[in-house]
């Protein structure tokens, strides 16, 4: 099936233009370069577009769901490769972020898909490309995006089958979402573990969560994320502020704030990188289950005061990265750079030190009045 002509009479400009808005609800934000984080989690800038916003799919908070009144336009594989190559060259970008509308099935789209990221390939391109496939993608097309992509995945958008089945009724969340991830996973590994030794890519499986959109709570969505980090190997969830869109049967919703994204990307960042679990942050939450807008980081830290002041010069690494300000570089960068004399050295390792000192000691000297700090932020 190929891709409908309709939109071609649109210049290209134009064209980019509305499908780079048009990824709006596929992790970044809606210019043609967005930053995403790679699978080493550095932050990288990435061309990022949909093939088409064309779309069979009928999403309930989406603008681009197949009975709605809008603009459709496209873009061949072969236009996505050169504007890639030229902004590539420019060093305007370090890749590509590439979605799609449903272009009749998951696995036609997903081929199309792959004709980009192979034409690149085949030319020389070393830059990242990451790929947010359709859910129901097919095991032998996962297969072949783990040999030309450095991340890819399947938006989970939601917490479980029933919520799924309210905004997603074309899919099936354990079959076409829970069972793409499982078989990504393995894929990934077995690429590590054959590529091992070599720079051949290696990729990372990644999803997104629309916020929002329903009424589960920030306890559900970082419950299912800390399970997703241990089936999966989740490497990075995206979160996505939910804002309703004119005729779209959620048009009525109410737009979630930013910051609650924000606060989930920060809980994540916990999961992944600081070694905490679902079970630390079950202490942060309101009574309905959501996340106040405060650093989760900081919340957890003033409901523990049992646990401060730090010895910065005793402390394990785990302990380290309890503390405010502190973060997996700099806490091993305190451990090699131990004995530790003063604030002026912390600062020139990184530490956020008007955040951290409230909850170390160095070399047995407290920083300031842990309970008279606290007491002054409640």
């Amino acid at each position: 099936m190929s891709i409908p002509s309709d939109g071609y009479h649109f210049t290209l400009h134009e064209r980019m233009q509305y499908l780079s808005s048009g990824t709006k609800y596929d992790s970044c934000n809606q210019s043609a370069v967005c930053h995403a984080f790679g699978p080493d989690g550095r932050c990288i800038q990435l061309y990022k577009t949909l093939l088409t916003n064309y779309c069979a799919g009928e999403c309930t908070y989406c603008p681009n769901r197949c009975h709605r009144d809008v603009r459709r336009v496209s873009l061949s594989p072969e236009e996505i490769v050169k504007i890639t190559w030229d902004f590539y060259r420019k060093n305007a970008i370090e890749g590509l972020f590439l979605s799609s509308g449903v272009i009749g099935d998951p696995e036609t789209t997903t081929e199309k898909q792959l004709h980009v990221a192979r034409l690149l390939r085949s030319q020389g391109f070393n830059g990242y490309i990451h790929l947010r496939l359709m859910p129901g993608t097919p095991l032998h097309l996962l297969q072949e995006v783990a040999g030309v992509a450095n991340k890819f995945g399947v938006n989970a958008e939601t917490t479980g089958s029933v919520n799924y089945s309210e905004i997603c009724p074309n899919f099936d969340y354990k079959n076409d979402v829970l069972q793409r991830l499982n078989w990504t996973c393995k894929l990934i590994k077995k690429q590590r573990k054959l590529h091992r030794y070599d720079r051949k890519i290696i990729g990372a499986n990644d999803t997104q969560f629309v916020v929002g959109a329903l009424d589960e709570p920030d306890r559900d969505i970082v419950n299912t994320v800390h399970d997703f980090m241990e089936k999966y190997q989740l490497r990075r969830p995206y979160f996505m502020s939910f804002d309703p869109v004119p005729d779209t049967p959620l048009e009525n919703g109410s737009t979630s704030p930013k910051w609650r994204e924000q606060r989930l990307y920060q809980v994540s960042y916990l999961l992944k990188d600081y070694g905490l679990d679902s079970g630390h942050i079950d202490q942060i939450y309101n009574d309905d289950g959501f996340l106040l807008n405060d650093d989760p980081k900081l919340e957890l830290a003033r409901i523990n005061p049992e646990m401060f002041p730090v010895e910065i010069n005793s402390a394990d690494y785990s302990t380290l990265l309890r503390v405010p300000g502190i973060g997996p570089i700099s806490a091993s960068r305190i451990l090699r750079s131990r004995p530790i004399r003063g604030e002026d050295e912390l600062a020139r390792m990184g530490i956020v030190i008007g955040r951290a000192r409230p909850f170390i000691k160095i070399g047995g000297s407290g920083q300031a009045n842990l309970t008279q700090f606290a007491g002054e932020c409640t």
